[in-house]
């Protein structure tokens, strides 16, 4: 690693004097940095972090490793060269890891989870257990079974070349200093919104739509992070239904990637296969309601008690409630709706209490 940095510091040095002896310390255009520096930077490195985890969002996570869609062939080497070039990452490594990761999630072989190592630990060093989880025997064995072409094992066995290649790309474009400092905000983009973003505070505050065995949490009403980020903070609605391509499961919630993926699918270029909606998860919850009517036998004698009142059957009544939770248009009258409301809410005490009726 020593040698590796060395070479790397004599080579950026010899850069640094190419570029300045024939372009000048601006290249083409590092005037337009130097202009207004703060502003610049700051915008550069939103959009390119939107773009790299988009990216990742789209290409490693909801197709290679989860095949909640399948994307064009040729756009997704696309993206693929943009990460390798961007963030040094490859398909096998990330895909394995995330894979691992799903299988020990907050457990102690996660990682990458606040849960176990602390929020600051995962916020700030999460980077360098996922360059260590990624070695893992048990990590090492699943990406033997991920299929990859010549291409994607160059990339993955030439990991560096490609930041390598973009840093020299970003020197000629705007001069060795505002090249060298655009070319570390690339790099950093990973580390910072996908591993401390997404598997730091995703796993450590926020509410949950889904019971789950770890701690994934939604926050993505943090609305412009969770816009960067492509959608991905929406983290529990992921975990509890890992193989959707869409995380938004709630009539507020925004999943920008999703967005995006069903622009592909217009357009040719993805082909959707498995898709959690808000609508699926009312009619699940129209169903655990009903059951949890029939397991209470304070709930089904007070369901028994209001069908009278309406003059229709039990049945009768219980489907309306049904409808309704799904979002149907029935009208229900205020002790129905109260009733229901009742139930919803034990339903989600019993979830979070780990109660069940035998």
């Amino acid at each position: 690693m020593f040698k590796f940095f060395s070479m790397s510091a004599i080579a950026f040095s010899g850069l640094w004097f190419l570029v300045e002896k024939t372009l000048g310390m601006n290249g083409f255009l590092g005037q337009y940095v130097s202009a207004h520096p703060f502003i610049f930077i700051t915008i550069y490195a939103l959009v390119i972090s939107h773009i790299t985890i988009t990216c990742m969002s789209l290409s490693y996570h909801r197709y290679h490793t989860h095949k909640g869609v399948i994307l064009n062939k040729k756009l997704d080497m696309v993206m693929q060269v943009w990460l390798w070039l961007i963030t040094s990452l490859n398909k096998a490594e990330w895909v394995s890891t995330h894979i691992f990761h799903h299988a020990h999630s907050d457990l102690p072989k996660d990682p990458h989870s606040p849960v176990q190592k602390g929020i600051w630990h995962a916020l700030f060093l999460g980077v360098f257990d996922y360059a260590e989880g990624k070695n893992l025997p048990e990590v090492v064995k699943i990406r033997k079974t991920i299929p990859t072409t010549k291409f994607e094992a160059f990339m993955q066995n030439n990991s560096l070349t490609g930041p390598t290649i973009m840093t020299v790309i970003m020197v000629v474009m705007f001069g060795p200093i505002w090249g060298g400092i655009l070319s570390l905000t690339n790099f950093l983009t990973s580390p910072i919104f996908a591993i401390g973003g997404v598997n730091a505070i995703a796993h450590w505050w926020g509410y949950r739509n889904h019971k789950t065995t770890d701690n994934s949490r939604n926050i993505g009403f943090l609305f412009p992070l969770n816009f960067i980020i492509c959608g991905e903070l929406d983290h529990n609605n992921h975990h509890g239904h890992m193989r959707s391509c869409s995380f938004r499961h709630r009539w507020f919630e925004f999943d920008i990637g999703f967005v995006y993926i069903k622009a592909l699918s217009a357009l040719g270029l993805a082909e959707l296969k498995n898709v959690y909606s808000p609508a699926t998860l009312k009619q699940e919850l129209s169903k655990k309601m009903s059951d949890l009517i029939e397991s209470d036998l304070r709930f089904k004698q007070r369901c028994e008690e209001l069908a009278r009142e309406m003059n229709i059957t039990y049945q009768e009544f219980k489907a309306r409630l049904e409808a309704y939770c799904r979002g149907e248009k029935v009208k229900l009258e205020r002790s129905c709706r109260e009733f229901m409301n009742e139930v919803i809410r034990t339903l989600k005490a019993n979830q979070r209490l780990n109660l069940r009726y035998n």
